[in-house]
């Protein structure tokens, strides 16, 4: 008898502790993409390119723990995001060049398969809503200049909306670039060969007005970075590392617009950036890197159904090599905006490197480019969506060194068929062609380039 009444105790005491928890309500959300392709000559050889064919997936979770009304944790996180069959302990650089996109990278192995992303809580409080902890932190306004599939790093935003405005105050610390030490700093004081200030913070301001058929918004951000001015030693990760006595201080405009116009769609959206990318501390050696860099996008669609039709403007500038003192650059990342198939597609170029011959070029995000699309599509039933587009890009400025062949990276037509097997459920088809330009070439002369052409397919589950 008194073990049972010990066991119906203990039984009570669990039940307990854990009804608060089961209370809880839990929203699951999330994607499962698996995309297939082969690419005929990505190195765009004239004779014995060699071809690659691959396929590739992700899972992504997301998982929303409601404490209680106003009071949320949220997480989110990937799982088996690698190459079918592809060994998942292999190192180098076989799975991608693009080390910042977070999947597999030198010696990964299983326990490196599932990469926790977001981790944070969300809570109304003053008449506005707090968010602390890991989340995603690239995406603003339309999707150029995101960087939202590997950006997720701490954040502390605070939103606030009244009537048709939203504002918003943010602090976010980029993802690796803090010192730490087991021993802790004391031992590094008075050591010139010591770092203790490597460090990279963003500070940001943002309002966004909506009305009936759109919105607009302004993201002020003042950049500091002190990571970039350090040359770690090799293999040293953290510290220690040569302080090279500057700092990254940049000052970035961000505005953009969506709008409805009758049958009419625009967005558009200009990143400018100022300040310094080299920027020497008081008795530094070395002369400050003044930044000017701008970025801009433009996309008009008119809706005559069944059939649509567009066009998209992209600038990002060069950095020229002639201005040694100055960083004309556009905004880096730009991963999330993939107007094309095969040309700076974020998904193809981290899965199989760079483009063109002699070592390639690298096509992970828009960097350096004027790009002109225009594009047709028809949706002969609800769930069927056929698109033609037709692009021409070139180099803003001259590859890095002197006799950089042309700025021309060649012209694009994507065809695409999209059809919606559920409504969450959907399965593209898509083939590309480039007709390759001499950028390619580099700075040889006399290299003879050849075209290529993308077939791939891609089903996409979101729930």
């Amino acid at each position: 008898m008194k073990k049972f009444w010990i066991v119906l105790l203990s039984v009570a005491l669990i039940m307990a502790f854990t009804m608060p928890v089961c209370a809880a309500d839990v929203k699951f959300s999330g994607s499962y993409i698996v995309q297939g392709y082969y690419d005929n000559n990505r190195t765009l050889m004239k004779e014995g390119g060699p071809s690659v064919t691959d396929t590739w997936q992700r899972l992504r979770i997301q998982t929303e723990f409601k404490i209680q009304e106003g009071l949320s944790l949220i997480t989110k996180f990937d799982a088996l995001e690698k190459i079918w069959g592809a060994s998942r302990n292999v190192g180098g650089t076989y799975w991608t060049t693009y080390s910042t996109s977070g999947v597999q990278g030198t010696g990964s192995g299983e326990a490196e398969n599932i990469k926790w992303q977001d981790a944070y809580v969300n809570a109304k409080i003053f008449g506005g809503e707090l968010a602390v902890g890991y989340m995603m932190t690239g995406a603003w306004g339309t999707a150029f200049g995101d960087y939202s599939d590997y950006s997720n790093t701490p954040r502390i935003k605070y939103t606030y909306a009244v009537g048709p405005w939203t504002f918003l105050a943010i602090y976010d610390k980029v993802e690796g670039t803090q010192y730490y030490a087991t021993g802790g700093p004391a031992g590094n004081v008075g050591n010139s060969q010591y770092q203790v200030d490597e460090d990279t913070a963003a500070y940001r301001v943002a309002f966004i007005y909506n009305w009936g058929k759109g919105n607009a918004g302004l993201l002020l951000n003042y950049i500091q970075d002190s990571a970039f001015g350090n040359a770690r030693a090799a293999g040293q990760n953290p510290n220690p590392v040569t302080d090279a006595g500057w700092k990254r201080v940049w000052y970035v405009y961000d505005p953009y617009v969506k709008a409805q116009f009758g049958p009419v769609y625009l967005e558009a959206e200009v990143i400018y950036a100022a300040g310094k990318t080299r920027k020497y501390e008081t008795g530094g050696n070395g002369t400050d890197f003044t930044k000017d860099g701008l970025s801009g996008y433009v996309g008009l669609t008119y809706d005559f159904a069944p059939m649509y039709a567009g066009l998209n403007l992209v600038y990002v500038a060069g950095d020229d090599a002639g201005t040694a003192d100055k960083d004309e650059s556009g905004w880096p990342g730009m991963i999330d905006f993939n107007p094309m198939l095969l040309l700076f597609n974020y998904d193809l170029a981290r899965w199989n490197g760079k483009v063109g011959p002699n070592g390639g070029v690298a096509m992970q995000g828009i960097t350096n480019a004027q790009i002109a699309q225009v594009f047709v599509g028809v949706k002969p039933m609800p769930k069927l969506d056929i698109k033609a587009s037709y692009a021409i890009a070139q180099a803003d400025k001259d590859g890095a060194s002197v006799n950089w062949q042309s700025k021309s990276y060649g012209a694009e037509l994507d065809l695409t068929a999209t059809y919606k097997i559920y409504d969450n459920l959907s399965y593209m088809v898509g083939f590309a062609y480039l007709w390759a330009g001499d950028y390619f070439k580099g700075t040889v002369s006399g290299q003879t380039l050849d075209n290529d052409y993308l077939v791939t397919h891609k089903l996409t589950l979101t729930f």
